[in-house]
């Protein structure tokens, strides 16, 4: 591993290099604009909701999300095997994954809209919701998304195909198409008086018009594709199954971690607390974004150089873009920990800092470690086709979670929920998925950790105290411009410093001439 620098992941100046990088800036262009769309709708829609119908919400498409499940592991299957032939120029092998997922994302998509009609007739029964006519707008909203879904389903299998295209342009279009139209759609319903069931209407129209654009924006840059049925292969299933039977394992465990703690709070507390434990992961959720973004980019990347015969770059690709990943996170963490409590008094309410707020530290310290810091080694795992062993601790991660939850949630409330989510987050996602990374790369496991933590967390500590001595000497976070203040502040301290002490030499090199090529 020694003989191949830390910089030969990505040469600076190489094709690779730059069709890295371009394809990390459209996808964080997304993520800002998802950023944006979120700070100011959700505030939007809690005051014009109120609180037990935006947990209502919050809770409908934590259920929906589950009912994906039927993807049994296909969408990492198309990115992995589109992403080889291309590598291997053989567009014939493409047309074979491409038609061969695409009639079984259609088998699924019909199961998925029947078992959300199902899960509609029995769900009202199963939550705390006040009245009868929230539980009527509970299940028309089940079986639209639901339904909705999977209409979009089939069409959703072609952004895997951009993805492994590496067109990152493509994919963040499509993508910025569906947040405006949902976002529009939504802020006009709210504003003429429009409840639940027109804002789930919107939501998967919109939901479909993405994946539609998706689905033609692949197909302009891939002439080639061919929609036919000698193109169906058996074997090809049988090969897709086996290896996205470990990608179905894991994406139905980060499911169970992520949605199951909200129905269980939504099972024993009233409907509000699932919005009240939400709205932190949701604030978190907007920047996590940008690292899950990265990591997209990531997977197709090491899939292409796994088929070129440069398996052994993914280790030293996978510590500079953990680093650089929880670098970029470092400064949000920072903020929320000094100023968490006040940002949600004043972007949500007063009854959300009381119960939404003591949940930001535990949370954001969590995230910043266990998600920002190892999400690209997941996405190596999946890229190099080795992430069996990743699926199984996810695995057991969702199933300890959810216990824990259960168990404390009567005694500790919801932020004994998020301590016990924290924790299994940070052991499994944090320690085990990096340990079985450097395993599958035969790489020293302590090097790895210490060359992704170590420089962005020392780079924190003076931010920290700075921002701090800032509300020690006045600055309390009060209104909007002292936490707009603030957050530059917090930003500039941070990210300056994290240039020369996080990047590398090439990598800042390659940062400075884009920024010189695209200033002028």
């Amino acid at each position: 591993m020694s003989q191949s620098g830390p910089d030969s992941a990505l040469p600076p100046g190489s094709p690779r290099a730059a069709r890295f990088f371009v394809g990390v800036l459209w996808n964080w262009l997304g993520v800002a604009i998802n950023i944006a769309i979120g700070l100011m709708l959700s505030p939007y829609m809690v005051r014009k909701l109120g609180s037990e119908r935006y947990g209502i919400w919050a809770l409908v498409f934590t259920l929906v999300e589950y009912l994906s499940f039927f993807d049994l592991g296909f969408s990492t299957a198309v990115v992995k095997f589109v992403a080889h032939y291309r590598a291997r120029k053989e567009p014939d092998e493409i047309n074979r994954v491409i038609n061969t997922g695409l009639l079984y994302f259609v088998f699924a998509a019909a199961l998925f809209a029947a078992a959300a009609v199902a899960v509609a007739a029995y769900a009202g029964a199963l939550f705390q919701i006040s009245n009868e006519g929230y539980r009527q707008d509970f299940r028309f909203l089940i079986v639209i998304t639901g339904i909705g879904w999977g209409i979009a389903f089939p069409f959703q299998f072609f952004t895997g195909c951009l993805d492994a295209f590496q067109r990152y342009d493509h994919l963040t279009r499509a993508w910025i198409a569906t947040l405006l139209i949902r976002a529009v759609s939504c802020a006009v319903l709210l504003y003429f008086g429009f409840g639940l069931k027109a804002l789930g209407t919107m939501v998967v129209l919109g939901q479909i018009a993405g994946n539609v654009l998706a689905m033609l924006l692949f197909r302009s840059m891939f002439p080639a594709m061919r929609l036919s049925p000698s193109f169906v292969s058996l074997p090809l299933v049988r090969e897709m199954m086996r290896y996205g039977m470990h990608s179905f394992l894991a994406n139905v465990s980060n499911l169970f971690i992520n949605q199951a703690p909200p129905v269980i709070i939504g099972h024993q507390r009233p409907a509000a607390f699932v919005g009240y434990f939400t709205l932190p992961l949701r604030l978190l959720q907007y920047s996590v974004d940008g690292v899950a973004r990265l990591g997209f980019v990531t997977r197709s990347n090491v899939a292409e150089m796994q088929a070129q015969g440069d398996e052994r770059k993914a280790y030293h690709l996978g510590i500079y873009l953990n680093r650089y990943c929880v670098a970029l996170f470092a400064p949000l963490v920072i903020f929320l920990l000094v100023y968490g409590r006040e940002l949600v008094r004043l972007w949500i309410s007063p009854e959300f800092a009381l119960y939404s707020a003591p949940l930001l530290p535990v949370l954001s310290i969590a995230t910043l470690l266990a998600v920002a810091g190892q999400f690209n080694s997941g996405a190596v795992l999946y890229g190099l086709g080795r992430h069996s062993r990743m699926a199984r601790g996810l695995f057991v991660e969702g199933i300890l979670a959810a216990v824990l939850v259960w168990i404390v949630l009567p005694r500790y409330g919801i932020l004994g929920a998020a301590w016990v989510t924290a924790a299994a987050m940070v052991f499994n996602r944090g320690l085990y998925v990096s340990w079985i990374t450097c395993q599958a790369l035969h790489a020293p496991y302590f090097a790895y950790l210490r060359g992704i933590y170590l420089r962005p967390l020392l780079t924190a500590v003076p931010v920290l105290l700075l921002d701090y001595a800032l509300k020690l000497w006045g600055l309390r976070g009060e209104t909007w411009s002292e936490l707009l203040l603030i957050g530059v502040l917090t930003a500039v301290a941070y990210l300056v410093p994290a240039l020369f002490t996080c990047a590398s030499p090439e990598h800042r090199r390659l940062i400075v001439l884009w920024l010189r090529d695209h200033g002028r």
